[in-house]
């Protein structure tokens, strides 16, 4: 799960330059305050993981960075949905040991996920239905 957490935040990271150098900025300060967090998430989860007694070790996969609006947007929800895959996988992976405070720490991080999913999937929805230049001009 760290891995994926230190690749979400590579890539959301990336891809606020991308829109930040062209020119998108309300939405690049939008995209910043919804990552905001992620560095604390990932901090709750190495100190889980070695509360339980394990090791940090991972190996951070590629990320998957947009080279435009649209490829930013539907790259970063892609990403989103399988975190949240991934999350209520592990959900009921710590149910079924009886490991109530991972579960609670996971529950937030997913309520969070959930979130961010539910807003990138309204900004590609109104830059399908408005069009990249109209959209473009409420965002900058």
């Amino acid at each position: 799960m760290l891995a994926i957490y230190w690749k979400a935040l590579i890539q959301h990271k990336s891809h606020i330059a991308v829109i930040q150098s062209e020119g998108v900025s309300l939405l690049a300060s939008e995209m910043t305050a919804k990552i905001a967090d992620e560095p604390q998430t990932i901090e709750h989860l190495q100190n889980r993981l070695l509360d339980l007694g394990g090791v940090i070790n991972f190996t951070i996969a590629q990320p998957h960075i947009g080279t435009n609006l649209r490829e930013v947007l539907q790259n970063d929800y892609e990403l989103q949905k399988n975190a949240r895959t991934g999350l209520n996988k592990l959900i009921k992976e710590v149910d079924e040991l009886g490991d109530a405070t991972t579960r609670n720490l996971i529950e937030e991080i997913l309520a969070d996920e959930e979130e961010h999913l539910s807003w990138l999937e309204q900004e590609l929805n109104l830059l399908e239905k408005l069009g990249e230049p109209l959209y473009l001009s409420k965002r900058m």
